[in-house]
């Protein structure tokens, strides 16, 4: 069988990190269609600078390092430019996962690197104007690009989509997207610094993304957004590490209706749990109709399962296991038969979403003073 030739940019640390786990997956065999090859760790690859940062990470690194090479024959680098070009007839599949300001450069490395095709997670890169330039080189260099936005494809999605179209009265719908950080100032201080791109960029890029997609949602398109007050808050904390202040949403939740007379509601809490939600409600009498979640029954049985085999790791890895999984299986596909993967989103799809984070912003935190 036919299989796209897999380089992971930005493994970082195990049970930790999204890209270990993007990287087990691929070792377990469950995305048939893509073998890994190579892995690139610009930080614990660097002695002088894993080690010195993080001597636990870098040490339970490097004992995974050692099983994988052993057991799997991947190779490691400590960047881009030192893999090798790709072999004749192969199809390269750069998965980078990896800090968002770090992306622009490793992603010119993939493509000078000779990958055909690139998984990017979200959000792609720190602003749009440097998502537009990634967009325009992977044009360039012929290169197909889609992002690692995993609800795109998640049967939440799909199930309160599909109720409000066969309600025969009017429906709202509300996705809603949990964390399951501590309500705390210092906790919080902490998310702030290290999301410091904000919510609408990080955690809520996610259902951004979903409007974009599927209710035909775009700067020009938007005709009025409503923060919901009640729920919504807007802080101002300082940074733990730096010192500095980043003002952000510890809660938001706000309606946007399109110039097309669409209505649609994301809200994000920091602080609300560990699960998403499609909420589907009667316009005129806001009761409840359905609601759907990540994970879903299926998940949450499997859960314990992945427990087993990983134990220590991030419970969002295995409450979002299956949508991973399949993100990755369409993409891993279209490296082998060059069909569009349903529902997975494109750069371009990112830099428009991006565009509604940065314009969405500044009006919600002006809504809320």
């Amino acid at each position: 069988m036919q299989k796209a030739s897999t380089v992971l940019v930005g493994c970082g640390r195990p049970l930790r990190s999204m890209g270990w786990y993007h990287a087990t997956q691929l070792l377990d065999g469950r995305v048939p269609s893509a073998k890994l090859d190579s892995v690139v760790e610009p930080f614990y690859m660097v002695k002088e600078l894993g080690k010195k940062l993080d001597k636990v990470g870098y040490s339970a690194f490097h004992d995974w390092r050692k099983e994988v090479q052993e057991s799997h024959g991947v190779k490691f680098y400590a960047s881009v430019e030192e893999l090798a070009a790709p072999a004749d007839g192969d199809h390269r599949l750069g998965i980078i996962s990896a800090r968002t300001a770090d992306n622009p450069k490793l992603f010119a490395g993939c493509v000078d690197a000779g990958c055909q095709t690139v998984f990017l997670e979200k959000p792609g890169a720190p602003n749009v104007g440097e998502l537009q330039k990634m967009r325009d080189a992977a044009k360039s260099a012929d290169c197909k690009v889609f992002m690692g936005f995993n609800k795109n494809v998640s049967s939440y999605l799909e199930l309160a989509r599909e109720h409000a179209a066969k309600a025969s009265a009017k429906c709202d719908v509300t996705f809603l997207h949990n964390n399951a950080y501590e309500n705390t100032e210092a906790e919080l201080a902490e998310c702030f610094e290290r999301n410091a791109e904000g919510m609408l960029k990080n955690m809520a890029i996610h259902e951004l993304a979903i409007l974009v997609t599927y209710y035909g949602v775009s700067v020009d398109s938007i005709a009025s957004v409503e923060a919901d007050k009640d729920f919504s808050s807007c802080k101002t904390l300082e940074g733990p590490t730096s010192g500095k202040h980043f003002t952000d949403f510890d809660k938001i939740k706000f309606k946007i209706t399109t110039k097309a007379g669409v209505e649609v509601n994301v809200a994000a809490d920091r602080c609300g749990g560990d699960d998403s939600v499609g909420i589907v409600t009667d316009a005129a009498s806001g009761a409840e109709l359905a609601k759907y979640t990540m994970p879903d029954e299926d998940a949450v049985a499997n859960i314990p399962n992945l427990e087993r085999q990983y134990p220590g790791a991030m419970p969002y890895f295995f409450a979002q296991d299956p949508d991973y999984l399949k993100l990755k299986n369409r993409v891993a596909q279209y490296c082998v038969d060059g069909k569009e993967p349903e529902g997975v989103a494109s750069i371009d799809v990112a830099i428009e979403t991006l565009k509604v984070a940065e314009y969405l912003t500044p009006i919600l935190q002006e809504q809320l003073k």
